[in-house]
């Protein structure tokens, strides 16, 4: 019975985690505009390309990190999901750090 409270609580805590980048990505996408406009710039359509997919990842790794550990214990689900979730962050942390500030703007 422990085993199943333990598994139930990470996987929550893992869509947990899940749901928080999806939420950040979209205020990136409501937010993003606004400054842009507040500085008299617009986005470029590879800069929406750069939000619609940081809203997209998370999603579809989730959905994918389901389908690869169906039928499988609680244990494997875990790490499966955990691992998509490292995933999701890398790519994240990569799309930060190596797509310049500057493809996102257009004067």
């Amino acid at each position: 019975m422990t085993g199943k409270i333990v598994a139930w609580t990470a996987g929550v805590l893992i869509t947990a985690l899940y749901a928080y980048t999806v939420v950040a990505a979209v205020g990136n996408m409501t937010l993003l505009p606004q400054m842009a406009e507040t500085l008299g710039v617009g986005l470029t359509p590879v800069g929406w390309g750069w939000l619609v997919f940081g809203v997209a990842l998370p999603v579809v790794v989730y959905g994918l990190a389901l389908l690869v550990a169906r039928r499988r214990g609680a244990g494997p689900r875990i790490l499966v999901l955990a691992a998509g979730l490292c995933l999701v962050a890398a790519v994240q942390l990569e799309v930060l750090h190596m797509v310049p500030q500057t493809s996102y703007f257009a004067a």
